[in-house]
């Protein structure tokens, strides 16, 4: 019979082979164009091209910030070494994203068990969204890898009695999370509020210090880059696109997810003022909104919060891009078993998330997983919501669902409790019900 380490080895490895197999599979078999024709992508290939042949953070001749910094800059490199070669930046994105896998394992073995561990692993290697980001040239491989780095790290700091080099490796780590995207700095918040406020059994000194080492490391990361925004675009921030954001989520024609057509833009500045110039504006013009239609801003959260924890179907539209069709007409014409290969899975992880975090009230570090997801929902709320966004919230979902391993969650758990949770689901549920009835038209 095995040794079951060794066992457990063999399992965590063949884990780590197959979670590479697929991922190059969807990386060859999305169609070659694929890249030019969707959201984003063809934006940061074209900035990652310009980074590479010397001509600055580029975009249409122009400096810009609009796009977070890191994932082109890694790209770039990438470029540089390999003659422009984008299936090379995906296959790294392969190592990136199975390379999470391995450190979700560690969040688990840290919290539960061996075995645990090894599932919750199992469940990020086989996530159909982690699978496809991994084809896609966008900064969410890259960026989802060192959100949960940072939560490793934390762990390494927590454990190790916050001594000021594991602080000081936390910030950096948690400064590049941000320019990998700005809403990084939601981890931030998070860490911070923890180790000061909610980790009360430490000794308060040592955490108070950690905090200002982790705040000035991160900030050592973040603010060259902000200088030069400054400099280049008279915006001191980490993009130019966080006032847009607010616009979008926060006008008179606001949906509560992504609507950014030529009436909204109308709201800003002329693209010759430039782009931070539109930024500011789009700040203002948010702000004024919000705090003239209080009622009416209140009123879009709800659908905020549904467009946030929409299913991953939406990433068809990605791997598959149409522009000539509405998003609802792209996916009715997919098979129907893509459409459940993506859903299923995320409702699952979600639900038993979820679960997780309500019904187990003492693991290691649950709040700071339970701050994140408010943390992510508020600024959903205070922007617009997109199934997109929920993806660096998966691995919380994860160790969440992870944490009902413990026996008797359910039964030990006051009737109250229970039927508390089973209203949370069922918003949940009925949130999805109503995406699957729109997309099918009903």
């Amino acid at each position: 019979m095995l040794n079951p380490v060794i066992n457990s080895r063999r399992v965590f490895l063949a884990l780590i082979v197959i979670g590479a197999i697929l991922r190059v599979m969807m990386i060859q078999q999305r169609p070659a164009d694929a890249i030019l024709r969707a959201p984003d992508e063809g934006e940061y290939v074209a900035i990652t091209y310009n980074l590479a042949h010397g001509h600055g953070f580029a975009l249409n001749g122009e400096q810009t910030a609009y796009r977070d910094m890191l994932f082109p800059v890694v790209a770039s490199v990438v470029f540089r070494l390999t003659g422009d070669s984008i299936p090379l930046v995906l296959y790294l994105q392969v190592i990136l994203s199975v390379t999470t896998g391995m450190l979700i394992y560690r969040l688990g073995r840290t919290r539960f068990s061996e075995s645990v561990a090894l599932v919750m692993a199992a469940v990020w290697i086989f996530y159909p969204a982690a699978v496809i980001f991994s084809a896609l040239f966008l900064t969410e491989t890259l960026f989802v890898f060192l959100w949960v780095l940072a939560l490793v790290l934390h762990d390494r700091l927590n454990d190790r009695g916050y001594r000021t080099p594991d602080a000081a490796l936390l910030g950096l780590a948690l400064g590049l999370v941000m320019l990998a995207r700005a809403v990084g700095m939601i981890l931030l918040v998070a860490v911070l509020v923890y180790i000061a406020l909610i980790r009360y059994e430490a000794p308060r000194k040592d955490r108070w210090r950690a905090v200002l080492i982790v705040l000035a490391a991160s900030l050592i990361v973040t603010v060259p880059w902000m200088i030069r925004n400054a400099m280049v675009l008279d915006r001191f921030a980490l993009n130019t696109n966080g006032g847009i954001n607010l616009l979008i989520g926060n006008n008179p024609r606001a949906t509560g997810t992504y609507l950014f057509d030529e009436d909204v833009q109308g709201l800003l500045p002329p693209a010759e003022r430039g782009e931070a110039a539109r930024d500011r504006a789009g700040t203002a013009i948010a702000r004024d909104y919000m705090r003239e239609h209080k009622r009416e801003t209140v009123d879009l959260w709800g659908r905020k919060f549904a467009y946030l924890w929409a299913t991953d179907m939406s990433l068809w539209a990605h791997y598959l891009p149409v522009r000539d069709t509405s998003l609802r007409e792209h996916l009715r014409s997919l098979p129907l078993l893509w459409l459940i290969l993506a859903a299923l899975p995320y409702m699952l992880i979600v639900s038993l998330g979820v679960s997780g975090f309500y019904l187990v009230r003492h693991f290691p570090a649950r709040g700071i997983f339970i701050l994140q997801l408010f943390l992510g929902v508020m600024a959903a709320c205070m922007s617009y919501g997109l199934a997109r966004y929920h993806f660096p919230y998966i691995p919380a979902c994860i160790v969440g669902a992870g944490a009902l391993y413990k026996p008797r969650v359910w039964k030990d758990s006051p009737p109250w409790r229970r039927l508390l949770l089973l209203f949370i689901l069922g918003l949940f549920l009925g949130i999805w019900l109503l995406e699957i009835m729109t997309i099918a038209g009903i």
